[in-house]
């Protein structure tokens, strides 16, 4: 029998995660995995267990049955929360949106020195302050200060510049993009503490191995030691086993 989640992704995490919030950071298991990986094998290891789960009483021993049998919303809690984990962008990706970015920058600056000089900016000093400064991080600051020059004098400006709306929204766009992303010089990412929602996902992530283990305890009592491995899949499995 395979369970239909009765909830989606967001309603289970919102019902999973204060569950877990007491678990300590130290106690933690290390997170390098896939969630949907891990989410699907959740849902395999209680389609390998349902008809068992069906006839046990709410008690196996010290095992709560009932926790086992939410292994699969448990998956769809853990699979939500990794997507509100930020990830870096690889240095490929960083280097494709300063290629976009760049060219745009420097002719925002070129366009607002103009304008500034022909006394149409309420105040030039803005405009004076992008100037100055180098480097990644600056370039993406630069950026985000000229669309925002662009927008405080929309009035004054109207036709009086190539750039339309959409022109102004992308410079914005990749500019805050690459400073989500850009590490300002000297920060050292094992400085960084763990965000909220990677600590919420990696506590997901260690209940779900606890009741794993709690289902792969049934899983032996059904099929014993020697054949647990035919029918109770790993949770890290990548390749789905034929039926």
């Amino acid at each position: 029998m395979t369970q239909l989640p009765s909830e989606d992704r967001e309603s289970a995490f919102k019902h999973f995660a204060p569950l877990v919030a007491g678990l300590p950071e130290d106690a933690l298991e290390p997170w390098h995995y896939d969630a949907e990986i891990l989410r699907v094998n959740t849902q395999r290891a209680f389609d390998a267990l349902a008809p068992f789960l069906q006839a046990t009483a709410k008690k196996m021993g010290h095992i709560d049955i009932a926790e086992i049998r939410e292994l699969p919303r448990l998956g769809l809690a853990l699979a939500f929360a990794d997507t509100r984990v930020f990830v870096a962008a690889s240095a490929q990706e960083i280097k494709t949106y300063q290629a976009r970015q760049r060219p745009k920058r420097k002719l925002a600056i070129q366009q607002l020195v103009v304008l500034n000089e022909m006394g149409l900016l309420r105040d030039s000093s803005k405009v004076e302050a992008i100037i100055p400064g180098k480097g990644a991080v600056d370039e993406a600051q630069d950026g985000v200060a000229c669309v925002a020059v662009f927008h405080d004098n929309a009035a004054a400006l109207a036709g009086k510049h190539p750039f339309d709306d959409a022109w102004l929204a992308g410079l914005a766009e990749d500019s805050n993009w690459l400073l989500d992303q850009l590490k300002i010089s000297g920060a050292k990412v094992d400085k960084q503490p763990k965000s909220a929602e990677a600590l919420v996902r990696d506590q997901l992530f260690t209940e779900i191995v606890r009741r794993y283990g709690q289902g792969r305890k049934v899983a032996v009592e059904h099929w014993g030691w020697k054949r647990v491995d035919e029918h109770y899949p790993s949770l890290f499995a990548r390749v789905v086993a034929p039926p």
